[in-house]
């Protein structure tokens, strides 16, 4: 496996490579712009050269052309020269044979044109190639030339000082900025070792990053809030883990103090029935405690709603009040229901959210009064209302009634329940995206679910 390099390496690296081939491409553009130059230069000479031939042939007297222009031309070594009259006699000439046969193949210009020529022996010059008209009426056919390699020695130092200077550049860049990598990327590193001391022990602690970079404090910010709900999380998880070991230890314990009464000594059959018929319903309120947290577990994940449908919200309360009306007859409630609603949901869960509220309002109603379920859909949501008339529940067990195995005070609750009934109403309504309220006072408890009507649609 290959091994992964770290940030400030990879920027590193990538700043190296950038200053590398940035410095390169400007090392080029300068020696290119230096070449330039100085074939410029040399053209601009040969053009000087050019007009001076011309005021030298046009003084003086034409016999004496010759002598005027090898007075003149003779001490430019690095030129060479071919001047010839109309009549094809060369006036001066410091031109190679090679440089006159090539210059026989090319036509002379009427305007000065520059040109590069290459010869036969492989030498590349700069030439100036013209039929220059005289005063009296005469031409001279110019020839001058400069060997490109007049530079090449000075162009090949400006290289080597040129490749030095990029390479001394590019390693000075790419050490200073590493130095810049690592120095930025220090809070990140103080970040890092401020989250490393976070454990299960200190989900308190929070990251600190006010003098860090913007985009490491959105980050910091982030990462707290997910110390927030992860601490919020373990708390609630700590609670239920003592408030499950409570329950399950109360029904064992009794149990286990039957069964080591009765064989304490030896008793009759009707006894051993006995102790067996409690230890059977010690059992069953365990293996009900057990499946009210399963469900509640699945009702809480992420994703709980195996299947949506269209739900009318009033056939689901008319099941349910029909199904309690045997148990509402015998305490003397009347069970009533108002209004009329449908949601997108998932019929099952709402039934049980729904029974679970019937279940416990019908449990702590005052006899003779009645149980009203009402209905009410508007602005795109769903109001499902239990109200049942009864002993007002206290202003600090409110926000708790919908806790796991909150049982809230006596005579607010059953004494076999274990608590976990308006829990997973919540969680039912949460899986739905509601929300689950109850209020309390002298006409009686209110416990009111929120639903949309319709599930939010997934933003692109």
């Amino acid at each position: 496996m290959r091994p992964r390099l770290s940030i400030a390496t990879r920027l590193t690296v990538l700043f190296a490579t950038v200053a590398t081939v940035v410095l390169a491409a400007l090392g080029v553009a300068i020696y290119l712009s230096a070449r330039h130059d100085l074939v410029a230069q040399d053209f601009t000479e040969l053009e000087n050269k050019v007009a001076l031939i011309a005021d030298l042939a046009a003084g003086g007297a034409a016999g004496q052309r010759a002598q005027r222009l090898a007075e003149a031309l003779g001490h430019h070594p690095d030129i060479e020269f071919h001047i010839i009259d109309e009549h094809g006699t060369p006036l001066f000439s410091t031109a190679s044979p090679l440089l006159r046969k090539h210059a026989r193949t090319q036509p002379a210009d009427l305007a000065v044109r520059r040109h590069d020529w290459t010869l036969a022996d492989g030498s590349c010059l700069h030439v100036l190639h013209l039929r220059q008209p005289l005063a009296d009426g005469s031409t001279l056919t110019t020839l001058l030339a400069i060997d490109d390699a007049r530079h090449a020695a000075f162009l090949q130092r400006f290289r080597h000082l040129l490749a030095i200077a990029i390479v001394t550049a590019a390693l000075a860049s790419s050490l200073l900025g590493g130095y810049v990598v690592r120095r930025t990327l220090r809070p990140l590193r103080a970040l890092s070792d401020e989250a490393r001391q976070i454990t299960a022990g200190r989900l308190q602690r929070r990251l600190s990053a006010d003098a860090a970079p913007a985009e490491l404090e959105q980050l910091a910010q982030t990462l707290n809030g997910m110390l927030a709900r992860l601490q919020q999380d373990f708390a609630r998880l700590t609670e239920f883990s003592g408030d499950l070991a409570h329950e399950l230890r109360t029904p064992i314990t009794n149990m286990l103090t039957q069964v080591q009464v009765v064989l304490a000594h030896p008793r009759s059959n009707d006894a051993y029935r006995e102790t067996l018929a409690s230890c059977a319903e010690e059992l069953q309120r365990l293996a009900q405690t057990v499946s009210d947290l399963l469900y509640l577990a699945q009702a809480e994940a992420p994703g709980a709603l195996p299947s949506r449908e269209h739900v009318a919200l009033e056939d689901v309360v008319d099941s349910l009040l029909e199904f309690y009306s045997l148990l509402a007859e015998d305490r003397q409630l009347q069970l009533r229901r108002e209004g009329r609603a449908s949601v997108q949901g998932n019929r099952l869960m709402l039934h049980r959210a729904i029974a679970n509220l019937l279940s416990n309002a019908l449990q702590h109603a005052t006899a003779g009064t009645p149980v009203v379920v009402t209905l009410e859909e508007a602005a795109g949501q769903c109001r499902i209302t239990v109200h049942n008339s009864g002993t007002a529940i206290s202003a600090d067990i409110l926000p708790r009634l919908f806790d796991r195995f909150h049982r809230g005070e006596r005579g607010h609750t059953r004494s076999d329940g274990a608590g976990l009934g308006l829990a997973i109403t919540r969680a039912i309504v949460q899986a739905h995206g509601g929300s689950a309220t109850v209020t309390s006072g002298a006409t009686g408890t209110t416990f009111e679910l929120l639903l949309p009507s319709r599930p939010a649609t997934p933003s692109a």
